[in-house]
């Protein structure tokens, strides 16, 4: 098991860091896009990604809770 925990840990970890990349990509090319509204479109994007993390909280919990079931041997891990 990694630092992380385990398989479903890393993938949950994954689809965060994924939103929140995406999020500064499509931000920075609409900032590039309309340099006029360069300051409210980062701030919507700040706004975005904090959501994104914090939307992804709970099933990073959940993911953590089944490696951590799975790793102690349980058949059925805690959903």
């Amino acid at each position: 098991m990694s630092a992380f925990g385990g398989r479903r840990t890393l993938l949950e970890l994954l689809h965060i860091v994924t939103g929140v990349i995406a999020t500064g990509v499509f931000a920075s090319l609409a900032a590039w896009a309309v340099p006029h509204a360069h300051d409210a479109i980062w701030a919507v994007a700040w706004a975005s990604a904090a959501v994104i993390i914090f939307m992804g909280i709970r099933p990073l919990r959940q993911a953590r809770r089944a490696d951590d079931s799975s790793a102690n041997g349980d058949r059925n891990p805690v959903d």
